[in-house]
């Protein structure tokens, strides 16, 4: 009895861990963000390797690059039944880093990275005794060749590591028991782009067309939970990742715009956790994909000084929460909860260094329609205010 209540309880935790998490991954750096992360037909930094290995052609010289990020999120409850209240919590990351080495004119570029895909972090303000840190990380070895002037293959490998710890407290079995779990990520995928760069024909036209692939794989997600009074336990789930593609396109007006679009799709509408202990339960609320589309803009003002890049984005946030209905005891999900999110970025570009900054602001609101003909409702909205520095070196 006591172990299914356990497994019952641990199906919650993990839940509502992974649903928190940000399941949209996509690149990383300060440009691309500015942008509205529209940059799978432009990637032509060192963060390239994130959006489309293949645009790592498009280096002539070895870059080295260090991406930095502070996250503060705020959640505001707002409901007809019960108070309404607001919670905060923010953290910074270190969540990329890349060296990339061009060989041939750059007709070859080896590249390797690191980058944090999957922020396990939670530390809200009105949950002193609750906690967690960490998250699932990757190293990225790639490649890109250039086959034709105009068109370039690009191959990476992604292997997934990290760790990430959760600090609660549990009083389902006994009153106010510690209980300390330890998660350990794992994993193996691969990514696989292609650039069309038409600004190399003959007669150049300013036009890029990009495509990504990522490859679908397991995520393990081991656990070791460390019970201030109950036996310690000790299990692994693994998580679906499912195939993810990227199409994108930009085009450069006149010497100084550059404007860029992106759709992704990530198919998640079928994802399962596979819990070791028994059961399986969709990641997906609304068994719905992560389709998201991503438009962007830089422009660029050259003075005596420096290039200092001006950039605006936009792009939608969609999400494996879904909208409900219902009394409480015949509860039904509806709709795939969605949001919006919109940056702004500058810099300066140097002969040697370029250093790049972003805010980018982002939400999303669940809505619960508890008793529908009473006019009975709750609103759950989640606001992200995230600051993005980076720079790139060039050697």
């Amino acid at each position: 009895m006591r172990n299914s209540f356990v497994l019952f309880i641990l199906v919650l935790f993990i839940c509502s861990n992974l649903s928190a998490i940000d399941w949209n991954i996509t690149g990383a750096g300060a440009r691309a963000a500015g942008m509205g992360g529209a940059f799978i037909g432009v990637a032509d930094d060192a963060t390239a390797i994130t959006w489309n290995p293949a645009g790592l052609t498009q280096l002539y010289r070895p870059e080295v690059s260090l991406v930095a990020r502070y996250i503060a999120e705020s959640y505001k409850y707002e409901s007809t039944l019960y108070s309404n209240t607001v919670d905060n919590q923010g953290h910074f990351v270190v969540n990329f880093a890349s060296a990339a080495y061009p060989f041939m004119n750059g007709r070859l570029v080896i590249a390797i990275a690191y980058q944090k895909q999957l922020d396990w972090y939670s530390g809200w303000e009105s949950d002193e005794d609750e906690s967690a840190t960490g998250g699932a990380n990757t190293i990225i070895p790639g490649l890109a060749f250039r086959i034709f002037p105009v068109l370039s293959i690009g191959f990476s490998t992604n292997i997934w590591m990290g760790n990430g710890n959760e600090e609660t407290h549990s009083s389902y079995y006994y009153d106010d028991e510690y209980v300390e779990r330890t998660i350990s990520f794992s994993g193996f995928n691969m990514a696989f782009g292609l650039m069309a760069d038409f600004n190399n024909l003959q007669n150049p036209i300013p036009l890029k067309l990009g495509m990504m692939m990522r490859t679908p794989f397991n995520l393990g997600v081991e656990v070791d939970a460390d019970y201030e009074y109950s036996t310690d336990l000790h299990y692994k789930n693994t998580v679906d990742m499912p195939i993810m593609m990227g199409f994108g396109t930009s085009i450069r007006l006149g010497e100084n715009l550059t404007v860029s679009a992106d759709y992704e799709i990530r198919a998640y509408g079928e994802s399962k956790i596979h819990y070791e202990l028994g059961g399986t339960a969709y990641l997906s609320e609304s068994k719905t994909n992560l389709n998201q589309i991503r438009v962007g803009a830089e422009y660029l003002v050259v003075t005596d000084f420096a290039v200092i890049p001006l950039r605006a984005g936009f792009k939608t946030i969609p999400t494996l929460l879904s909208n409900g209905e219902g009394p409480d005891y015949n509860w039904e999900y509806t709709d795939q909860t969605k949001g919006t999110g919109f940056s702004l970025g500058t810099g300066l570009i140097f002969e040697r260094v370029a250093i790049d900054a972003t805010f980018d602001l982002s939400s999303y609101t669940e809505e619960w329609d508890n008793w529908p003909d009473y006019g009975e409702s709750e609103t759950g909205t989640l606001t992200k205010y995230n600051t993005t520095v980076s720079c790139i070196f060039y050697f």
